[in-house]
């Protein structure tokens, strides 16, 4: 796939089109790397799944539909077990995705968080980890606040929409469900490629329409931006620095490794873009606005600089860096 991605293009700015063949270049690489390890186990444990196989030679990366996250976190696990030579833990896992019917999610849903156990597992592995020494400690909210949720997600998507139609194409291709959680740390926006197109959010209580409205917005679009990147580096790996070595953020209080920090340059130029845009089109409260683009500006421009001194980046890494700054100028 790889030759067919437009790379010279791919920049922080939104891009009609762009997520959609990125995506698909992403489950593309996906199904093929999962019927790969499959294949593998077959011959290994001397086992026939070849009607699995076909099964998920059926799946089409074309399509609109998303691979659900399920399904990223049973073959992230799967490749975990195969190398830790765990047979029975391969046998289970190829037999759960044999008998599920979750692979496919046909359009975004949003819903609470954490009310299965395959969630809370990888959760736990990847988002309470990654909080380092904050205590999270995530939970199910009550079924009374969905319906809220779902309004206040619904009112933070139009107004992105209005805003940046390009962005809003991100949303849409990349986030197949977004999750309400609780936990101990006031807010957290979670996504990883271990679950895909999942975007878990913990939203503080207390605030006025007006502040969460622009915490929701800030959130979705952070978000979003992570899965964007992370489709581009299944193909780039754009920070070449060493993995062990780390750097400070301006947005955690723990260390974080030069691609974090690149991360962050990146998804923060782009709530910058949109919440100037917001802010021009008088489309939310303008203090707020001017408030949030002023502390979000110097956090970019901090990790901007020190990736930009301290990243060793490939030429697409090099490229996309330098768009942040035409992305957060709007």
């Amino acid at each position: 796939m790889n030759a067919y991605l437009p790379f010279e293009q791919i920049s922080a700015v939104p891009q009609r089109n762009m997520s959609s063949i990125l995506h698909e270049a992403y489950k593309h690489r996906f199904i093929h790397s999962l019927i790969k390890l499959i294949n593998y186990a077959q011959q290994v444990l001397d086992k026939d799944y070849t009607a699995l196989i076909a099964r998920l030679d059926q799946l089409e990366p074309e399509s609109k539909n998303y691979i659900s996250p399920w399904l990223y976190a049973h073959y992230f696990w799967l490749l975990e077990a195969m190398r830790s030579d765990s047979v029975l833990e391969v046998n289970r896992i190829i037999r759960d995705i044999i008998f599920n019917t979750q692979w496919i999610i046909t359009e975004t849903q949003i819903s609470l968080g954490l009310q299965e156990d395959w969630e809370k597992k990888i959760f736990a592995e990847e988002v309470n980890i990654a909080f380092g020494s904050d205590p999270l400690n995530a939970y199910t909210p009550p079924q009374n606040e969905l319906f809220e949720f779902k309004n206040q997600v619904s009112t933070a998507l139009q107004l992105i929409k209005t805003a940046d139609n390009c962005f809003m194409e991100e949303v849409n291709e990349f986030v197949s469900a977004i999750y309400l959680v609780k936990s101990e740390v006031k807010i957290v926006g979670a996504t990883s490629p271990k679950f895909f197109g999942a975007i878990y959010l913990s939203l503080p209580d207390g605030n006025t329409p007006e502040f969460s409205n622009l915490l929701l917005i800030e959130h979705l679009v952070h978000e979003t931006s992570h899965l964007f990147l992370n489709s581009i580096l299944a193909h780039d790996p754009l920070i070449l620095n060493e993995e062990d070595k780390n750097y400070v953020s301006p947005i955690r209080s723990d260390l974080r490794p030069m691609l974090g920090i690149y991360h962050t340059s990146f998804v923060l130029s782009r709530v910058i873009r949109i919440f100037k845009k917001l802010k021009n089109l008088d489309l939310h409260d303008n203090q707020l606005l001017e408030s949030a683009i002023k502390n979000l500006s110097d956090k970019y421009h901090q990790a901007y600089a020190t990736t930009h001194a301290e990243g060793i980046h490939t030429e697409l890494g090099k490229q996309i860096l330098l768009s942040t700054q035409e992305c957060a100028r709007a």
